[in-house]
């Protein structure tokens, strides 16, 4: 009887530290990012910004954080350069993630500051659907 109000105290808190999805980690001296795949489909040999991210299945989150000295954001897209495969067909990125086309890339775009980030990876619509946006999750 004893062991079981032991366990009965002891089990919600071990499960709760267990589940804890908070990351414990140290002060970053770049903008570290790990990606979100959103596009419903499995991502193979992705690289955003010469970072080789892999391998990245539907719904799931890169299981390590990217180092970039510098990355820059636009209403609310990430300004990266990337290629990967989808469903046999290779993947660009979206003009809203370099700027338009005859303008300045990110007219209107800030620098993000060191730091933890997530980005959500997304197939855009733009001219038949081969590329890739990049949106900022935080």
């Amino acid at each position: 009887m004893k062991r079981l109000r032991f366990l009965a105290l002891v089990l919600p808190l071990f499960l709760l530290t267990a589940c804890n999805k908070e990351e414990d980690l140290p002060t970053p001296d770049a903008v570290m990012v790990k990606f979100v795949n959103k596009t419903g489909k499995d991502i193979a040999d992705l690289t955003v910004s010469r970072a080789e991210v892999g391998s990245l299945k539907k719904g799931s989150t890169s299981g390590e954080y990217f180092r970039y000295e510098a990355l820059g954001q636009q209403f609310g897209y990430a300004l990266v350069e990337t290629v990967g495969m989808a469903g046999g067909t290779r993947y660009f990125t979206a003009s809203a993630c370099r700027g338009v086309c005859g303008t300045p890339s990110a007219p209107h775009g800030i620098w993000l500051t060191p730091g933890y980030h997530k980005i959500s990876v997304h197939i855009s619509d733009e001219l038949g659907g081969d590329y890739l946006t990049f949106r900022m999750m935080d």
